[in-house]
């Protein structure tokens, strides 16, 4: 048995009674309907009976195709609109440290034991509650990792916010849609020019409404300390522009490099 598989065995089996724990614990059997919203990232199971509700904030894992046999990551399709799918890649950036090539390619031939067992992986790796999985129209199964729940008081708020951080989502012509972030006319995907920030970032991390993720390279930084801040002049200078996110943090990974 690989390395791979060995690991994979070992997560499956402590993920599987967590996971039955968690259906459990918040009776998911108990719903007779449920939906989801690319837009919000809000997962809702409806009571019909007893006319309650249940949300949880998700996070996109990937999907399994019952008529192709074929497994796709959530962050490597370009189609998926989710905010957060970029979150996922920390199991790529694992499978390329650990030698994992079923954790690195986006979309790959598999059985129909994959979903499951990904998205054990992916609990694992990232911080969550449990997960679920729906099966669409089209035969097609999609993953979701459940990161918290909703409290209902609170679920419009929370519409109204993921909203307006989705709309700031731009169109990029390699990664597709996703959330923008801003850059310095030097900072490119070729030269180590450095890289300040303006804040500590990750990828996919959750951003309040009103920030940005925003770069710069080291010449305008000593600019930006010379004047005591940005001002008109060296704001010229940066000509700071806009890229997706996903460009972003691969221009970040070769300056660390």
């Amino acid at each position: 048995m690989s390395n791979y598989s060995n690991y994979a065995t070992k997560i499956c089996k402590e993920f599987k009674e967590i996971q039955k724990e968690f259906v459990e614990d918040y009776e998911l059997d108990s719903y007779e309907e449920w939906y989801y919203d690319e837009e919000t990232t809000l997962l809702t199971f409806k009571n019909l009976e007893k006319s309650t509700e249940l949300n949880f904030k998700y996070i996109p894992i990937g999907s399994y195709s019952r008529s192709s046999k074929t497994w796709s990551w959530a962050w490597d399709n370009r189609d998926n609109l989710h905010e957060n799918k970029l979150q996922t890649l920390v199991v790529r950036k694992f499978g390329e440290t650990e030698n994992y090539s079923e954790l690195t390619n986006g979309y790959f031939e598999a059985d129909e034991f994959i979903g499951w067992e990904l998205t054990a992986i992916t609990y694992d790796l990232i911080d969550a509650i449990g997960a679920y999985r729906i099966v669409n129209d089209d035969n097609l199964e999609i993953y979701f990792l459940i990161i918290e729940e909703i409290d209902n008081d609170f679920v419009e708020d929370f519409k109204t916010e993921n909203k307006t951080k989705t709309a700031k989502r731009i169109d990029c012509e390699k990664h597709g849609k996703s959330r923008g972030a801003f850059i310095c006319q030097h900072l490119n995907k070729i030269d180590k020019v450095g890289f300040e920030e303006s804040f500590e970032t990750e990828i996919g991390m959750d951003l309040y409404v009103d920030d940005d993720i925003s770069a710069w390279c080291s010449k305008c930084e000593e600019v930006r300390l010379r004047d005591n801040g940005w001002n008109d002049e060296n704001m010229e200078i940066a000509n700071i522009k806009i890229v997706c996110e996903a460009c972003y943090f691969e221009i970040k990974e070769i300056n660390k490099k």
